[in-house]
């Protein structure tokens, strides 16, 4: 299973990489925000108004958006196959951090999405979680 992994890994995240982008930036649900853009700095507020207002009436679209913002990045932790020096939980943070950063203002830039800070801090913890499964499961020390 390892071995299949770290085979399999690299052809299926740049795959994954391609899909991901296009939903982020070109899924026909991104159409028309341009009226509605802006950026979300305050930690929490976005997570805090889904847990109050979404998800006693829209319990899909709780799923869908906050859920999601984390399973979707879960990939993203295995990252450490491709590069030995993401083994190590804060050079992945960091890595993951800087480039989920330059997603979400290229969101708002080209008016595609909101720049929210509740997504990098749900995506982060796809990816932690990701990371987690990885060294717990795969990885093998010294290879």
């Amino acid at each position: 299973m390892k071995k299949l992994l770290y085979r399999v890994y690299p052809a299926l995240i740049n795959v994954y990489t391609v899909f991901m982008l296009y939903l982020l930036f070109f899924a026909t649900f991104r159409d028309d925000l341009a009226d509605f853009l802006t950026i979300e700095y305050v930690p929490f507020k976005t997570i805090i108004r889904y847990l109050t207002t979404v998800l006693p009436y829209r319990p899909f679209e709780f799923t869908f958006n906050m859920i999601g913002n984390i399973v979707m990045f879960i990939p993203y932790g295995f990252l450490g196959i491709l590069y030995p020096k993401l083994n190590r939980l804060g050079w992945l943070l960091l890595a993951f951090i800087v480039v989920i950063n330059i997603i979400e203002f290229s969101q708002f830039y080209f008016k595609r999405g909101f720049a929210d800070v509740d997504d990098v801090i749900l995506n982060t913890l796809g990816v932690v979680i990701g990371f987690l499964i990885y060294k717990k499961c795969f990885f093998i020390k010294g290879k």
